[in-house]
């Protein structure tokens, strides 16, 4: 597999003085093209909302095992 890499056209250190900062910049979209602002899609929302509420379920029943254990401890 190749990588091709496009030549970067670069202003001389005596032209302008962001030589440095141009090469840096980001590709920002034309206006009415691309994206329609950073927002997260439903389907990837929901994922996360429903792993979410497993890992509560999950951290949930470690501490009243953990406290039931404690308890069982106790009486011994």
């Amino acid at each position: 597999m190749k990588i091709k890499k496009k030549p970067m056209k670069i202003k001389a250190p005596g032209e302008g003085g962001a030589a440095i900062a141009d090469r840096f910049r980001l590709d920002a979209p034309e206006n009415g093209k691309g994206s329609k602002g950073s927002t997260v899609g439903k389907t990837a929302a929901a994922w996360a909302f429903s792993l979410g509420l497993v890992a509560l379920a999950v951290v949930a029943g470690l501490t009243w095992m953990l406290y039931s254990h404690l308890e069982y401890l106790k009486g011994v």
